[in-house]
């Protein structure tokens, strides 16, 4: 008779509890499957034994179960024997057990709400919020109503409020439903069933909000899809939905990549119930809120340990969980929009604090270009004012702000045009990412203007990087590199040592704080660059904004 090990009986002993327990606890199961389960519960029997023997199971399986339950165990100095006869044979075959319970497991994964079972766990997971705030589901509810609600949130109604107010950004133009006949939409149906998540899908996208009393950026990564509800035998509501978590943590790349499985995962329940049932009532946007909370938990709760980990394991694939700058989300596909001189014209205008409006049908182009210049451009300068990476049409008109916006828009470019609306912000700089031979600017004399020879010496620096660049877009970084170099570390070195305060009587002196002298500093730092005088614009430009300031203020404390 074949034996099992130690650590593979407890996972068998482990996996058919848990199907038991979860059955018992759904009242919409009738007594007799669960009399059935129970019934093919395998005698087990614990005995000493001196023979080594392990029956072959597949050891490429994950234990579901601790190292400390096997180490008890292993302390008793005892074996275990399986003796469970299946049918006629004296020999426990675990391919055949685990056939025979898969129909009633999924049974339980297609009725079961994890919720109610996993509240305690949740209570743990909520103490610790090291490497996001939450993760959370914004779309139509079941009512007849066109007003975007909170459909699942992994920390249970904690941020609602948060997630109303931001919804606007992450749906611009609404969540309008479109009510059709059931017979005329079976082919999108099945679209939407077998619909493919990529990271590299327009539909993925980044919000960015400021936490005003902390003044800490949140980052609200999100991946927007139309998903099916089905009214009644002959119609159904399509609609649009959006996954998000929230972070302060700049892990862009990490958490598309989650949300990427996460939908995957669904989308594999989603088809493996169709594909028994046949029945798409069973499938649809009510299959998804009902299992979400399950697979966030699996997942996540490997996120919310008091020493996070470098990687978390799903489906035995690892996912680094690296916060850098490198990020590699986006902005690859955005340098393929971009060239040498287009990259100038972004830079400068960033550089002087000019408001610029990405404009784009695809959120991911538009937002990422946002974060190009929030996070890499002006480093280490930084841009300290607002930024709405995906900005509802109807609100056009913070553009008319006094302050300095960046901002990305989801809308066709013609149709800004043909609106007035580029010709109402003279001073704005609009960009078409979508243009299909190169980026195209609207209001172009808002440029800022470099020197001839300074332009020259710029695009011969950019150029060979470029041609690197569209043989693997990965190699954007060292093209930013170039501004680091040519502008921002030229700045830094020339920064006088000591800061110039701008008073200097007795008075001030004895003051704790002496206020610093902004256009000395600047004028002592032109004078120490040696530029020549066509490029001393741009630089007095730039020593006059709040980027330089807000640097100078740093630098000396």
């Amino acid at each position: 008779m074949d034996h099992l090990s130690q650590r593979q009986l407890l996972q068998l002993l482990y996996e058919k509890d848990c199907y038991i327990q979860a059955l018992e606890q759904q009242l919409e199961f009738s007594r007799q499957e669960v009399l059935l389960l129970k019934s093919q519960k395998q005698s087990i029997i614990i005995q000493n034994l001196s023979s080594d023997e392990d029956c072959n199971l597949d050891e490429n399986s994950e234990p579901a179960i601790s190292d400390s339950r096997v180490e008890q165990f292993q302390s008793s100095g005892k074996k275990i024997k399986l003796k469970a006869p299946l049918q006629e044979s004296n020999n426990f075959n675990v391919s055949q057990f685990r056939q025979s319970t898969q129909y009633l497991k999924q049974k339980v994964l297609d009725s079961f709400d994890v919720q109610n079972v996993t509240a305690d766990n949740l209570k743990v997971l909520k103490n610790n919020d090291q490497l996001f705030d939450d993760l959370f589901i914004l779309g139509l509810g079941s009512e007849q109503s066109n007003e975007q609600q909170v459909i699942y949130s992994f920390n249970q109604n904690k941020n609602h409020q948060h997630i109303l107010q931001i919804s606007k950004f992450i749906f611009p133009d609404g969540c309008k439903p479109k009510i059709i006949p059931l017979s005329f939409s079976l082919e999108d149906i099945n679209l939407m069933i077998n619909q493919n998540y990529s990271i590299d899908s327009p539909n993925c996208f980044v919000i960015i909000t400021k936490q005003t009393e902390q003044q800490q950026l949140k980052y609200h990564i999100c991946y927007r899809y139309t998903d099916f509800t089905i009214l009644n035998p002959e119609q159904v509501k399509f609609s649009k939905r959006a996954i998000c978590f929230s972070t302060s943590k700049y892990l862009v790349d990490f958490y598309q990549q989650t949300i990427i499985v996460i939908l995957s995962q669904l989308k594999s329940m989603r088809i493996n119930l169709y594909s028994r049932t046949n029945n798409i009532s069973l499938v649809d946007t009510n299959f998804f809120d009902k299992n979400i909370s399950q697979i966030s938990l699996r997942i996540l709760s490997q996120l919310t340990q008091r020493n996070p980990p470098n990687f978390i394991t799903i489906n035995n694939q690892e996912f680094k969980i690296s916060e850098n700058d490198n990020i590699q989300w986006g902005i690859p596909q955005l340098f393929k929009k971009l060239n040498s001189q287009s990259l100038i014209k972004i830079f400068v205008s960033c550089l002087i604090e000019k408001s610029i409006v990405f404009v784009s049908k695809s959120p991911q182009l538009s937002t990422a270009a946002c974060l190009l210049c929030q996070k890499y451009l002006l480093k280490p300068f930084a841009w300290i004012h607002p930024i709405i990476s995906n900005l509802p049409l109807e609100n056009i008109v913070y553009l008319g702000s006094p302050v300095p916006i960046i901002a990305g828009l989801e809308c066709n470019f013609s149709t800004l045009q043909s609106q007035g609306i580029i010709n109402k912000f003279q001073n704005t700089i609009f960009i078409n990412l979508d243009n299909k031979q190169q980026i195209q600017f609207g209001n172009t004399d808002a440029i800022p203007l470099l020197s001839a020879e300074l332009m020259t010496f710029l695009l011969g620096r950019l150029d060979s990087y470029f041609q690197k660049v569209q043989q693997d877009h990965n190699n954007y970084i060292q093209c930013l590199q170039i501004f680091n170099q040519l502008f921002h570390a030229r700045v830094i070195r020339n920064v006088p040592i000591e800061p110039i305060r701008q008073n200097t009587n007795q008075n001030f002196k004895k003051s704790s704080k002496l206020l610093l002298d902004y256009d000395k500093i600047a004028q002592k730092t032109l004078q120490n660059m040696g530029t020549i005088n066509a490029d001393k614009v741009i630089w007095k430009q730039f020593f006059q904004t709040q980027i330089f300031i807000q640097f100078i203020d740093q630098y000396y404390h």
